[in-house]
């Protein structure tokens, strides 16, 4: 009778738990293919058949905070952090269930003790994705410091991977540290002087600093390399462009600052030709309301600038500039991107903000 009863009891287990493993299959398949309501449903029905499983009760959590059901997602995951504080699984659940509700402390302690606790594989590779998904969430929050704390962290912790390394200064330059992210991607080109990611890299966070002509030749040497980036030609060119018209190079006489200023005047002419025609002498047409700025300051300039006009009265210098910097900001807010030399002025135009 023992023996009969053991076997019935085994059997009984063995019925019940392969029923758990169909619905919770059902579950994760309605899962993955973005059908979390019925995902709901098959892994409560798994639960009836297994109610101590973790791995349940998470994928359970998971799909209610994929249909915005955040409490009771947050009661189970919350319970089995209580067994098991250092799971990273179920911290991972909670940080983004604190994602979706916009708790930045929340996620970022979430987020943190997913990373350095238990992986049950993988360790390196899903405490690198968590960093990642961290720090985005930081960007989306425009936590600039935080985010860049991490990407320092995240390039520190992987010397040796380039990948990583160009991820992080990626997301150094997302954060505002062109600084750091240009140092960054210098030292994956001194791993692999051929990266295509890191000279198109090198050549955004050069821009981003001001160093024209440097940012220029890493764009040159990023599409010789292979890069796959489409509008790294115009970078390219914008980036050249930028290097001859700025008035501000140290490097420049007198001469020469005023032939690149007189260049910059005849570009922004252009520019209000084809944008705001209304500006030009001889229009009979009204100024509105938001251009009338430009045209004061534009009458504010002699009609004809010329190199000796400005050489006899230097202080239009910054006048001149301030006229073509507001135009071209105006005109690519309002009409859209211009030429190459009008990327080039608003690109020197970002560089000198107090102009």
């Amino acid at each position: 009778m023992f023996t009969i009863t053991g076997v019935i009891v085994r059997l009984f287990h063995e019925k019940q738990a392969k029923i758990a493993r169909d619905w919770r299959a059902a579950g994760e398949a309605n899962l993955a293919a973005e059908r979390s309501v019925v995902a709901i449903e098959d892994f409560r029905n798994a639960l009836l058949y297994s109610p101590d499983s973790t791995q349940l009760q998470l994928e359970l959590a998971q799909a209610l905070t994929e249909q915005g059901q955040f409490d009771e997602a947050q009661d189970y995951l919350l319970n089995l952090r209580t067994a098991d504080p250092e799971n990273s699984l179920i911290n991972l659940q909670l940080a983004r269930i604190a994602v979706r509700r916009a708790d930045v402390d929340a996620a970022t302690t979430y987020f943190h003790d997913a990373m350095y606790g238990h992986w049950p594989n993988n360790p390196h590779t899903n405490q690198l994705a968590t960093r990642k998904e961290l720090i985005e969430f930081f960007l989306s929050h425009n936590r600039r410091d935080a985010a860049r704390a991490e990407s320092l962290s995240m390039a520190a912790d992987n010397p040796a991977d380039p990948d990583v390394r160009v991820q992080a200064a990626d997301f150094l330059l997302q954060a505002g540290d062109a600084q750091s992210s240009l140092a960054e991607y210098q030292r994956v080109l001194r791993m692999e002087p051929d990266n295509a990611d890191a000279l198109a890299g090198s050549g955004k966070a050069a821009l981003a600093t001001g160093r024209f002509a440097q940012a220029a030749r890493y764009f040159n040497q990023a599409i010789l390399h292979g890069s796959q980036n489409p509008e790294i030609e115009r970078d390219r060119d914008v980036s050249s462009e930028a290097a001859e018209l700025d008035p501000y190079d140290v490097h420049l006489n007198d001469r020469g600052r005023q032939r690149r200023i007189l260049r910059m005047f005849d570009a922004a002419h252009a520019r209000v030709k084809s944008c705001f025609p209304v500006l030009l002498e001889g229009s009979k047409v009204p100024v509105p309301d938001q251009l009338k700025t430009l045209a004061a300051e534009r009458v504010a300039l002699p009609k004809q600038l010329t190199g000796q006009e400005l050489a006899l009265h230097p202080e239009l210098e910054k006048t001149a500039l301030a006229w073509v910097f507001d135009v071209e900001r105006s005109a690519s807010s309002q009409c859209g991107t211009g030429t190459v030399t009008d990327a080039a002025i608003e690109l020197i135009a970002g560089q000198h903000k107090e102009t």
